[in-house]
Formats: C-alpha cells, structure tokens, sequence
C-alpha cells in the first residue's frame, strides 16, 4: 500500500535531487545534480538537500503564494478583479465550498509532506556523516531542518486542523517509508511539536546567516505560534526578546519590505528572489495590477482603512492604489519581490494585544506598542484601547499577508467572510485529499 502522496516523497532520497541556488536566500553555490551515494552522506550533500528544502519553500504552492493567498480567499478579503481569469480551485475557495480534489489543497498537502520527508532525511542523516567539516555545520544545519519543519506543520495545522475534534496531520518525524500509513495526530500534539522544533531551531542557529533562517527568525515565528495557540505570556515574552535584539527597525517608507534585492531592517525572514529564482511568481499573478492582477482588496478590507484612521494611513497610501476606478494591492508589484514571512511590526502588535490578554512585560503597556505601529502609519496615537481597535491595525499592517484569516480563528468571530460562517466551520477547513483518503485507511476527513 502508498501512503500520504508520498509517491512525492520518495524522489527525495534517490539523489536525483537538483538544487537550484538563490543568491539571496540560499548560499551562492553552483547548481548541481548529487548522486545517491553522496546525497545525505558528505557535509556538502547535505548542504545542498538544506539549499533543496529553501527552494522547495518558495514554490507558489507554498511561502510563495498558496500559504498567504488561501486564507485571503477563505475570508473573503479579496474579491474578483475583473483582470485575470479566475479558476474554479479559487472560486471554491471564494466560495467556500472546497472539494477534496481541489488543487490548492492538496498541493500544499502534498508539497508540505514533501518538504518533511526531505527535512526529516537530513535530521536522521547529519549524525552519520563521517567527514570532519561536518562539526562545523551540523548545529547550523539541524537548526535550518528543525525551523523549516517547525514551519510547515504549524501552517499545516492552521488549514488542516479540525478544532471540533481536535484532529491535526499526521505528525511525522521520521522519513517515511512506503509501507507506513499514519493517521492524523492531534492538534495538540502538532502544536508541541512545532514548539519543540522551533526552541530547538532558535538554540542552534546562528543570529546572521546570509539571509537563510535564524536564530531572530526562529524566536519570531515562535512567538506568532504562541500567539495564535493563545499562550500570551510566551508570545509576549519571545517577541520582546526579538524587539530587544536590536537586529530589526522599523521603516518609513514601507514599500521597502516588499522590494528586490536586499530586505529591509525590518523583515526578520523573507522567501528571497533573485532574477533567476523568484518567490514572488504566484503572488505577483494574485495581486499585481501591471499582471493583470486575479483579485482586488475587498469591500470590507477598504472599510476598514476608512473607518479606522481615515485614508491619510500610510499602510494605504503607500501600498495600495486605484487604477480605472479599482482599488488594487502594491505590496507584490516588484517582480521579483522578496516574500516578508515575518516582520518586527507583526512582533509589536502580538506583544501588545498579548499584554492587553494578560501578560506582563516590564515598562511595556499594550498601548504604547499598538501607538508604535500607528504612529509609523502617519496616525495620531489612540488614548484607549480596544479589542476592535487592536484587531483593526493588526488587520491592516498584516493586509493580503496571509495573517487575517487566522487572526479570526483565534478571537473565535461568528461571522467570517461574505458567507458570515462561524470561526469553527466545516467549510472554512481545508479538505484531507481524496487520493490520500483511498489509500490509507487510517486518515480520516475533516
């Protein structure tokens, strides 16, 4: 019997891997094809599958498109442009009425799967390289392995998860092999094991490494974890570390944390793009007027901009703007844009409601952080605050981000999206593929 398409998985470890390099991104190597006795078996093999797991990210099923894209479309932050053609995987999504066959979900299933049979190879195989450069890297290189797989699943788990029965994914630690047939692990289990990655991932890399994942970067997507399991104390605690670094700023001019070449002070981790190897391809297509963008930012998100600070914001100003009378995104119009995964503005925001939730950070007032983030935006500073209020910059800073959609989960909304679905649906859930249900008789649907 197969197993979780993982018809995909097993290429990964007959060497006939090729790993494209990015010059931002990934280490300026040359691209190569590694056999299957050097594969996971040389430092440099091993460097390479790490390069491999880098590129397989910034695919437009994942951190370069679907992750993001795929809760804008659930929670209807997005409507139909008139620009682009719009196929009927989307419409379902739009509509919220997925199928078990439908493209976007399952390839990320697919390509996540993919991913963590690739990272889990790498972890099982560092302690076994023999050659002595591997000393030097093996910290670095299990760390890298841990964060990307401490990403997946806890992206996994936020469109997979059933919060009515506490089903996850299958937690796999492990490369897999043809005969396994895993069922779904809990939701709870997924969570402690992303947390475990990513403390491991933080205690292992290094601060600087030459725009790949980081100790800084670890510690982010840690706290945006905590955050959304509602563990505010940790959240607040992580992010502060982070803030404190003194490694990240905030920018004026925000059109920068969406620009080619270099990232800016403030992007933590960002998908990179060079002119041979863009992350930006799927989201450029999704939003990019000068493409003929497929979407536009919806009704409701523009309501939001007006009523919440008026249209002097900045976050508006300098990121949108209206051609032919149709309001349109300008985050993704650099072709060859770097995808920002986490920025210090998202650290300031989870500290502040976290502190408005409960925790305590010394000398720090949920107030002064929230003013953070609106007076960077051109806005007077508020004298009170609210739940609506955090909700509404947190809204806007994170716009077409793939934050929002999530963010409504959490605070547990009764009506969310154009269909006014509570946070718990069935149809705001992310179908099990078919082709994975028929052959493995231990998973069971959403």
């Amino acid at each position: 019997m197969k197993k979780i398409s993982y018809k995909y998985l097993l290429v990964l470890l007959s060497g006939v891997l090729v790993f494209v390099s990015c010059q931002k991104v990934l280490d300026p190597e040359p691209e190569m094809v590694l056999s299957d006795q050097i594969a996971l078996t040389t430092t440099v093999g091993i460097q390479s599958a790490v390069i491999g797991c880098y590129h397989k990210m910034q695919s437009g099923d994942l951190y370069g498109g679907n992750v993001w894209a795929g809760g804008e479309m659930l929670a209807n932050n997005v409507k139909k442009s008139g620009e682009g053609n719009i196929v009927f995987e989307e419409t379902q999504l739009l509509e919220k009425n997925m199928s078990d066959e439908n493209r976007i979900v399952t390839s990320l299933w697919s390509n996540s799967f993919s991913l963590i049979h690739s990272v889990n190879s790498i972890i099982k195989a560092v302690p076994e390289v023999t050659d002595p450069d591997i000393e030097k890297e093996k910290d670095r290189l299990i760390g890298e392995a841990k964060f990307i797989r401490g990403m997946m699943y806890f992206d996994m788990i936020r469109y997979y998860g059933n919060p009515n029965d506490g089903n996850g994914v299958p937690l796999l630690t492990e490369p897999l092999t043809i005969f396994d047939q895993p069922a779904r692990a809990t939701t709870e289990a997924v969570y402690q094991q992303v947390i475990a990655d990513l403390t491991d991932a933080a205690n292992l890399l290094p601060e600087n490494n030459n725009d790949r994942a980081t100790k800084w970067a670890a510690k982010a997507i840690l706290s945006r974890v905590y955050f959304y399991k509602k563990e505010y104390q940790n959240a607040a605690d992580i992010a502060t570390e982070v803030i404190n670094s003194g490694k990240f700023a905030l920018v004026d001019s925000m059109p920068l944390n969406y620009a080619e070449g270099s990232p800016s002070e403030e992007v933590i981790f960002a998908m990179m793009s060079t002119l041979t190897d863009a992350s930006c391809g799927t989201l450029n297509g999704y939003f990019r007027q000068a493409q003929g963008a497929k979407f536009s930012p919806s009704n409701t998100l523009a309501k939001i901009f007006l009523f919440s600070g008026g249209m002097d914001d900045k976050r508006y100003t300098q990121l949108f703007k209206i051609v032919s009378d149709k309001l349109f995104c300008a985050k993704f119009d650099q072709r060859y844009m770097n995808v920002p995964i986490i920025r210090l503005a998202e650290l300031y925001l989870t500290r502040g409601e976290s502190i408005f939730n409960g925790a305590t950070v010394s000398g720090i007032t949920a107030l002064g952080d929230i003013n953070i983030i609106r007076l960077r935006a051109g806005l007077t500073p508020l004298e009170t605050l609210n739940s609506t209020s955090i909700y509404y910059e947190r809204t806007k800073e994170l716009a077409l981000e793939g934050d929002n959609f999530f963010n409504q989960k959490r605070l547990e909304k009764d009506k969310i999206s154009d269909y006014e679905l509570p946070w718990n649906n069935r149809k705001l859930l992310y179908l099990i593929p078919k082709s994975e249900l028929e052959v493995n008789p231990n998973l069971v649907q959403n």
